[in-house]
């Protein structure tokens, strides 16, 4: 059975793998895009990912693999500080 993919979502995901591991430095973790690349992502751009070569579908596969594996190996931080600065400059206690 064929499961419908969500356009919308997997182009956003895509999109979203692809900046993190541009802001990490980290881009060598995701698969070097070729020409296949490039048409699924045409195709899924235009809301035509019914019309995916199996090619085109196991390249998107491997993209969104790859992207989720780099977001699950980023550093997490627990109780992270607040960004709220005093009109004097210093941290403000109440954001913490």
């Amino acid at each position: 059975m064929r499961r419908s993919v969500p356009s919308g979502a997997v182009l956003e995901a895509w999109n979203f793998f692809e900046d993190l591991a541009r802001g990490l430095g980290e881009v060598h973790r995701l698969p070097p895009q070729s020409a296949v690349h490039h048409g699924a992502y045409e195709k899924l751009f235009g809301g035509e990912c019914a019309e995916w070569t199996a090619a085109e579908q196991r390249a998107v596969l491997e993209l969104i693999t790859a992207g989720v594996e780099l977001w699950n190996s980023c550093p997490v931080i627990v109780k992270p500080r607040s960004g709220i600065v005093s009109a004097r400059g210093r941290p403000d206690p109440r954001g913490l």
